[in-house]
């Protein structure tokens, strides 16, 4: 399977990433645990400059987060599953749509667009974990300095939100809506874990 973790800024998404890929590991299967940014050698490059305050545009970070999709999905992802492996993967083609579309208002068509251009597989199943912008920036601020888009407005943030919650219901085949809020990440894992042995009946 290809699964994904989707959610505004201190959403958990990390957390019950690794949290997955432990389960993973004590059942025996196979997986790549990854990311984006970041998730090749280059992507690292890219990920740092995508929060580089001297980017003056924010076209320009929507073609670096492109590139490194581009280059994540031809190193990483395409080569695991073709390899039978599961790739468990925080932030993907999601976070493109609700961050650049919802968040920098760039044109919906120009964000399908750069997506399609990126050749992108669908993940098989991708769970948003919902958290409210209050919330989320508070956890965010716990963790250390805040990085470029934890800088952005309140109402960029809920902008973000708004467009997470419209990918549930436009890709309801592959989404699930988690409930992250006032909850121990255990009790949320349950949750996931639950959806997967249901999806993927017998696999693990």
């Amino acid at each position: 399977m290809f699964i994904t973790f989707e959610g505004i800024e201190g959403s958990g998404k990390s957390t019950q990433r690794q949290l997955l890929s432990d389960y993973l590991t004590r059942q025996g299967i196979d997986h790549v645990l990854t990311q984006e940014p970041g998730g090749t050698e280059l992507g690292v490059h890219l990920r740092q400059l995508s929060r580089d305050s001297r980017l003056t545009t924010n076209r320009s970070e929507l073609f670096l987060f492109a590139a490194d999709r581009t280059e994540h999905v031809h190193q990483v992802i395409a080569p695991a599953i073709a390899a039978g492996r599961w790739v468990i993967c925080d932030r993907y083609i999601d976070s493109t749509y609700a961050y650049q579309y919802g968040g920098r208002q760039h044109s919906e068509s120009d964000i399908r667009a750069i997506i399609e251009l990126t050749q992108a597989v669908e993940p098989d199943l991708t769970f948003f974990l919902d958290v409210s912008v209050d919330e989320g920036l508070r956890r965010a601020s716990k963790r250390g300095a805040l990085d470029r888009f934890e800088h952005e407005t309140h109402d960029f943030h809920e902008r973000v939100r708004r467009a997470y919650r419209a990918c549930v219901h436009m890709h309801a085949h592959r989404f699930i809506a988690i409930d992250a809020e006032n909850r121990s990440p255990d009790t949320i894992f349950t949750d996931i874990k639950q959806h997967i042995l249901e999806r993927k009946a017998g696999c693990i």
